[in-house]
């Protein structure tokens, strides 16, 4: 069996790095559409609209939700881990004192 080891700050900071990227891709996503959206506002015609609709339905969900939603969720899997460990380590510390 492997050893098991984990530097609660070291996760801890990891956590909130991720969180912060996880907020980055939501703020750069938005700037992205925009300037997309700035990108084409002197076109006319369908391929405009096209375009247009491509971006506001399919690309904007992605870049501002579905993709900082899936970075927040794996810094939320790390914290649950994380806490998993401390919350094992406690109870065998508590374990070794009788309490």
């Amino acid at each position: 069996m492997a050893d098991c080891r984990i530097v609660n700050a070291g996760v801890v900071t990891a956590v909130n790095n991720i969180k912060e990227i996880s907020n980055s891709y939501k703020t750069d996503g938005q700037a992205f559409i925009d300037a997309l959206t700035s990108a084409i506002s002197a076109m006319e015609g369908e391929t405009k609209d096209a375009l247009q609709k491509f971006f506001t339905t399919d690309v904007q969900k992605f870049v501002t939700e579905d993709l900082p939603n899936a970075i927040n969720g794996m810094s939320e899997l790390l914290e649950a881990n994380r806490k998993n460990f401390e919350d094992v380590d406690l109870q065998i510390a508590n374990s070794i004192a009788g309490n």
